[in-house]
C-alpha cells in the first residue's frame, strides 16, 4: 500500500455507502451500485469506491440502505422574495391580462411590501425549501436593496445580510448575486416601483459590493449581477466587467428573455444584446459569465457564448410565456448548461430539467434532445443540474462527490413509489425524466445531514 492510501485512509473518519449513486473523478462522472464514501472529520471526501468495504471496519459506517446518493444540486438562479407571490399571478385582470408585464406588477407590489424582516423569513422559507429538494447550493440573483423611496438604510446592504442571515439560519450553501440596477430601459429612469432596486449610480453599487467581499468564505461566495442591457447602460457594464476581474468574480444578467428586449436593444445600439455584453468585456474571461435564459439568440450569440454558461429556468419561462430555450443548440455551440428556480413557483430542479428537454421536444417534434453520443440524457440533465451549476456560480468544487471535494448529496428513497419498482439501471433515467425530488429523503452538507 502507498504512502498516499495510508494518509487517506488514517483520515477517513466515516464511510457513507449506498444502494446506487454517482462517482467523479478526472476521469469523469459514473453511474454505479454499491457505491461508499470515505469522509475526513470535515466532511471531505478522501476517497470512494464501490463494492465490499473490507477491511475498512474500524472506520465508522453508515449504510444509507436502498438509496440514490446524487450530488447535491446546484440552483444558479433564484429570486426568493418571488416565492410569496405563488399562486396569484394566475387571474386575469382589466388591463394586459395575459402577458408577462401583468405578472411583473405582482411581483412589484411583493418587491415593495418587504421589510427587512419580511424579507428575512420568506427568504429563509424559500431556502429551507431548496434544501428539502436537495439543492444544497444557491445563486441569489438579488435586486431588493433599498427602502421603498429608494434611499439606502443606514447599513447600506442591511438587505442583503438578510439574505445571508437566512442562508446562514438554514444552513444551504449560498452565492450571493449583487444586482445592478439602474434605469427602467434603454435611456429610460427608474419607474417609482423600481426605486429600491436601484443605486445611485455604479459607483455606489460597486462601493457596496466592495464592503461585502471580506464576508466570503466557505458557505458564501459573492458574484455581480447587472440585471440586464435595458436596465444598465454600456458604460456601467463595462465598470463591472472591469471590478469582476480585479476580484475574480463571476457575472449573471439577464438576457434575451423577451423579444421586445431584443429590439430595443437593437433599436438603441443597433446590435443584440449578447452583443452589447460582448462590447462592454463582460464575455473576456473564459467561464465567467452566465447568460440567465437566453431564449431568443441566433447562432452568432450562441458562438459568442461558447465556454460561458446558460441558466434555464423552463418552469418560470413557461409560465410568463417567454419561449423555448433549446438547450441543444447552445450545447452543440460549447455553452454549458445551468437550472435556476427563477421566480420558485416551483422549486424542483428534476423538475426544471425534464421540462428543458421536453419542451424542445414539443417545438421540434423530436426525442432526446440534450443526449449524445458521448454523453445519455439523463447524465447531460444531472450534469446540468450540479457541476453545470457549480461552475457557472464560480464555486467549482460543489455539485460533485469527488476525492477532495465536500461531500454535498442528496439522497433519494429507492422505496418511494415514483422508484420502488425501478431496475437499478434504468434508476438515473427514471429519475431524471419521470420523477421529481419528492424522494428526497436525506441531504447532506459537507458530511453533515440537513433534513
Amino acid at each position: 500500500m502507498s504512502d498516499a492510501a495510508d494518509t487517506e485512509r488514517a483520515s477517513a473518519h466515516t464511510i457513507l455507502r449506498a444502494a446506487a449513486g454517482i462517482l467523479d473523478s478526472d476521469g469523469g462522472r459514473e453511474f454505479v451500485t454499491d457505491p461508499w464514501w470515505a469522509l475526513d472529520e470535515h466532511g471531505t471526501i478522501v476517497e470512494l469506491g464501490r463494492g465490499p468495504l473490507a477491511g475498512r471496519d474500524e472506520i465508522l459506517t453508515r449504510d444509507l440502505g436502498r438509496s440514490l446518493v446524487l450530488p447535491g444540486m446546484v440552483n444558479a438562479h433564484s429570486h426568493a422574495f418571488q416565492r410569496s407571490i405563488r399562486g396569484r399571478t394566475h387571474r386575469r385582470g382589466a388591463h394586459d391580462p395575459s402577458s408577462f408585464w401583468s405578472w411583473r406588477t405582482q411581483m412589484y407590489e411583493a418587491a415593495n411590501s418587504l421589510t427587512p424582516s419580511r424579507l428575512y423569513d420568506v427568504t429563509k422559507a424559500c431556502f429551507r425549501e431548496m434544501l428539502r429538494a436537495g439543492i444544497t447550493c444557491v445563486g441569489e440573483f438579488h435586486y431588493v436593496h433599498h427602502d421603498v423611496d429608494g434611499a439606502p438604510y443606514d447599513d447600506a446592504n442591511l438587505l442583503s445580510k438578510q439574505i445571508i442571515a437566512a442562508a446562514d439560519e438554514v444552513g444551504i450553501r449560498l452565492v450571493l448575486l449583487e444586482v445592478l440596477y439602474l434605469a427602467s430601459g434603454f435611456g429610460a429612469p427608474p419607474l417609482a416601483e423600481q426605486r429600491r432596486f436601484c443605486d445611485r449610480d455604479v459607483g455606489a453599487f460597486l462601493a457596496r459590493c466592495e464592503d461585502l467581499l471580506p464576508a466570503r468564505g466557505d458557505a458564501l461566495s459573492l458574484g455581480l449581477a447587472p440585471h440586464s442591457v435595458r436596465a444598465v447602460p454600456i458604460h456601467a457594464l463595462e465598470e463591472v466587467a472591469r471590478f469582476a476581474a480585479d476580484h475574480d468574480l463571476v457575472v449573471h444578467a439577464h438576457v434575451s428573455e423577451q423579444v421586445a428586449e431584443n429590439q430595443a436593444c437593437v433599436a438603441a445600439h443597433g446590435t443584440s444584446p449578447v452583443a452589447l455584453l460582448e462590447q462592454a468585456g463582460l464575455l473576456r474571461r473564459p467561464g465567467t459569465f452566465t447568460a440567465v435564459h437566453a431564449i431568443h439568440v441566433d447562432d452568432a450569440d450562441r458562438a459568442r457564448l461558447r465556454g460561458h454558461h446558460v441558466c434555464a429556468c423552463p418552469t418560470t419561462e413557461a409560465d410568463l410565456g417567454d419561449g423555448t430555450l433549446m438547450g441543444s443548440a447552445l450545447q452543440a455551440a460549447g455553452v454549458q448548461l445551468a437550472f435556476g428556480s427563477d421566480s420558485n413557483s416551483v422549486i424542483d430542479l428534476i423538475t426544471e430539467a425534464r421540462s428543458l428537454e421536453l419542451h424542445e421536444r414539443l417545438a421540434t417534434q423530436r426525442r432526446l434532445r440534450l443526449a449524445t453520443e458521448a454523453r445519455p440524457l439523463s447524465m447531460a440533465l444531472l450534469d446540468a443540474a450540479t457541476s453545470g451549476g457549480a461552475r457557472s456560480l464560480g464555486v467549482p468544487h460543489l455539485g460533485r462527490l469527488a476525492v477532495g471535494t465536500p461531500f454535498d448529496a442528496a439522497v433519494f428513497d429507492l422505496d418511494h413509489p415514483t422508484l420502488d419498482d425501478v431496475h437499478e439501471d434504468d434508476l438515473l433515467d427514471a429519475l431524471m425524466l419521470s420523477g421529481s425530488c419528492a424522494p428526497v429523503r436525506d441531504v447532506f452538507i459537507s458530511g453533515a445531514e440537513c433534513l
